[in-house]
């Protein structure tokens, strides 16, 4: 009885924690803006509770508080938290106690788990419980994004599994609306429920476009009607990855300032993973980013844009293998160039039970098996920037460039004449303003200019000479080169000991058999103005 008296009055203490941040929040073209008008950059981690418990995951490793504290410290600020079309539909279901879920699930282990971590949960019903996770990631200043990610709970996604698509064996479309508006009202009131998520990766043989228009905009616009506060998530088919149809039929409404588009991308998005060691990794990260671009990016742009949020980006934090380490470096340089909004798959270090299998790990995941500290501290360090807001539509700050190599997190700056990579928290800010161009450090008549390869560069005045102007290239736009006093291109480069130097460029050409790694090269400009 102790321990729900003392969440109680923490809960109470606590609840005022969200307001301070301005919300509800809304859209400015393609940006996500608070009630003053200053943008807020949402950087989720993804918690499931959609699976056969319905309880969020891991809450037999470590009390829900600690689990939430530690999403703060890793300096996210959302939780995009799934949820079962029938937990809310069905009241065989929400009204089970989460001591009842887990006995049908012979969960003896996962339960005793509970008992000593969260005993207060044990004899909620699920949705009092799933409540209560959204309090308390409220009460730690998290904003919630409450995705639907499947009807019948289970683990998603594959296109077999009846989850998929409207008609699908547990899709009712019907009853599918029925849950978003119930969430909707149920949310409506608790200011750190920032987002509804209308449906996790729409997938399958029966995906056609004809349908998603027949059921997405008006369950948009049910839930908006529902809930006027919440930003409203919509996804495309093809696993997310695909609202190419919206050139041709646009929508027509933007529910208020309310409508965000959503994505996701991993290493095997769209192509295998495998195609990361096996062919051209500029060509790969190029062409992958072009069609991201193409069949969705195109959304934050034109006379309408609005703004695209990456809900879900993985990558293999225990086995980071080569083919991930590649993938992630392509997916930094995207998002710092457009500071796009995005969420890491995922939070959790295990399951209860997943595909029939109690206790497995999760390898994608932020923490450990036991849920107690992060899996890769490096991957962590590496997203630094990811999860800082470098732009801002309601700043008077002066824009500038930060320049950020990816593979290693850090940022460029000087000390003296020399150039070195460190913290993007302290950087320094730099102009680039056309194709061929010195890169000057702001305020200052000093350049970047190649000194030989192999050497560093230096900071120079003789910003007008061949050494000193830059140029983009390749394939994947990462490699920033220079021509040498004989004509012939070096690139920026990052030895493994973090020196900065220019040495022959990797790859920049058009070679297929050129399969060696060119991300120690990978340089992207970062436009910064907050």
């Amino acid at each position: 009885m102790f321990r729900p008296i003392l969440l109680l009055l923490f809960l109470l203490l606590c609840k005022n924690i969200t307001s301070s941040q301005s919300l509800p929040l809304s859209t400015n073209t393609n940006w996500i803006v608070d009630e003053t008008g200053r943008r807020v950059k949402l950087t989720c981690v993804n918690w499931p509770s959609h699976i056969e418990t319905m309880l969020a995951e891991g809450l037999d490793k470590q009390p829900l508080g600690f689990i939430a504290s530690q999403v703060v410290h890793q300096q996210f600020n959302c939780i995009r938290l799934t949820w079962a079309t029938y937990m809310f539909t069905r009241m065989d279901y929400g009204r089970l106690t989460v001591e009842e879920s887990f006995d049908r699930q012979n969960l003896t282990e996962a339960k005793a788990g509970i008992t000593k971590h969260n005993p207060h949960l044990l004899h909620m019903t699920l949705l009092q419980a799933f409540d209560t996770v959204v309090d308390v990631l409220g009460a730690y200043g998290l904003m919630v994004l409450l995705d639907n990610h499947v009807s019948h709970p289970t683990w998603c996604c594959s296109e077999s599994d009846g989850n998929g698509f409207f008609n699908d064996q547990y899709f009712d479309p019907e009853e599918w609306q029925n849950g978003l508006t119930t969430v909707a009202k149920r949310f409506r009131g608790k200011l750190q429920v920032i987002g509804i998520g209308m449906r996790n990766e729409l997938r399958g043989p029966q995906g056609n476009v004809d349908d998603w228009y027949r059921y997405v905009p008006e369950a948009a616009k049910q839930i908006h009607k529902a809930n006027p506060d919440v930003l409203v998530f919509m996804s495309g088919i093809s696993y997310a990855t695909d609202l190419s149809f919206l050139k041709d039929r646009p929508l027509g409404f933007n529910l208020d300032n309310k409508l965000v588009f959503e994505t996701h991308l991993y290493a095997f998005t769209a192509e295998p993973d495998k195609d990361w060691l096996e062919k051209p990794v500029n060509e790969v990260c190029g062409t992958r980013i072009k069609a991201l671009d193409d069949k969705i990016g195109f959304v934050t742009t034109g006379d309408n844009p609005a703004p695209l949020v990456l809900t879900e980006v993985g990558v293999n934090q225990q086995n980071f293998s080569a083919s991930h380490n590649r993938f992630l470096s392509c997916f930094q340089a995207y998002v710092a160039q457009r500071d796009l909004d995005w969420g890491l798959w995922a939070l959790q270090g295990g399951y209860y039970t997943r595909e029939n299998k109690t206790g497995a790990d999760e390898e994608f995941g932020l923490l450990d098996i036991n849920w107690n500290r992060v899996r890769n501290p490096t991957i962590q360090k590496r997203l630094e920037l990811a999860k800082t807001k470098t732009q801002d539509p309601a700043s008077i700050t002066s824009a500038a460039y930060v320049l950020y190599h990816p593979r290693s997190g850090t940022c460029l700056r000087t000390k003296g004449e020399k150039i070195y990579a460190g913290s993007c928290k302290t950087r320094s800010r730099w102009i680039h303003d056309a194709e061929e161009a010195p890169i000057r450090l702001m305020y200052t008549n000093v350049c970047i200019k190649a000194v030989g390869d192999g050497f560093g560069p230096i900071l120079s005045t003789e910003c007008l000479s061949p050494q000193s102007t830059w140029k983009l290239t390749s394939n994947s736009t990462h490699h920033l080169a220079v021509r040498d006093e004989r004509g012939e291109y070096l690139c920026l480069h990052m030895e493994p000991s973090n020196e900065i130097v220019t040495r022959r460029c990797i790859c920049v050409g058009d070679d297929p058999r050129c399969l060696d790694d060119p991300t120690t090269q990978w340089f992207q400009f970062a436009l910064r103005n907050v």
